[in-house]
């Protein structure tokens, strides 16, 4: 987890095949970790926060609950109390397809990672419906309550736990890749061979 936290999410991203992934969502935590944690899945109604309450009472400590609120922004989703309720239950963080509010609460010193599609003063309804744990769909992105996810300030990207071991030699291997690309940019010559290869591809196009 810790060398998936260290690439980052655009990293990961490119290791698995540059498909997929979030993006547009915005960080409202004050940290700047990257967040690696298991999906625990919530699709609700837009503006309604019933099935993430529930959801919090079930989360097991290091899950980031992933809520899929139809990108709606005219109510939040969750608050300065889920906020508090999931850091003493142990989350690693909210990713919310949605709005939040108290966004002074979330840029608190505690280590919990928050990234959501916008905010909004309103609070939710809590009347449901919702589903807890079934597969749900951010921005064409399928995510399952289990897989890991990696998220920062670039974009969200996840996969299946059973691809870790792979996923981890593939991101070793983009990382190696970027080391020789920034050792070749220190010797500070115009000719290298990175650019070279795109140059070529480039004439190889024309």
């Amino acid at each position: 987890m810790e060398a998936l936290r260290q690439a980052g999410a655009s990293v990961v991203g490119d290791a698995l095949g540059r498909i997929g992934g979030v993006s547009g969502l915005k960080r409202y935590d004050c940290g700047h970790d990257c967040l690696v944690a298991r999906a625990l899945t919530v699709e609700t109604r837009a503006g309604d926060n019933l099935a993430i309450q529930v959801a919090l009472g079930r989360a097991q400590p290091g899950d980031v609950l992933i809520v899929a609120g139809g990108h709606c922004l005219e109510r939040a989703l969750v608050g300065d109390l889920s906020r508090s309720y999931a850091i003493q239950r142990g989350l690693a963080g909210f990713v919310v397809d949605g709005a939040i509010r108290d966004v002074t609460a979330f840029r608190g010193r505690e280590p919990f990672v928050c990234l959501a599609r916008g905010t909004s003063h309103r609070g939710p309804s809590r009347e449901g419906p919702g589903r807890i744990g079934s597969p749900v769909v951010i921005d064409g992105q399928l995510i399952c309550t289990g897989d890991i996810v990696v998220a920062d300030e670039d974009g969200l990207v996840c996969f299946d736990a059973s691809r870790l071991d792979n996923v981890l030699h593939l991101v070793a291997e983009r990382l190696a890749a970027e080391a020789s690309i920034r050792a070749e940019i220190s010797t500070g010559k115009a000719r290298q061979s990175w650019i070279e290869a795109a140059v070529a591809k480039w004439e190889e196009l024309s």
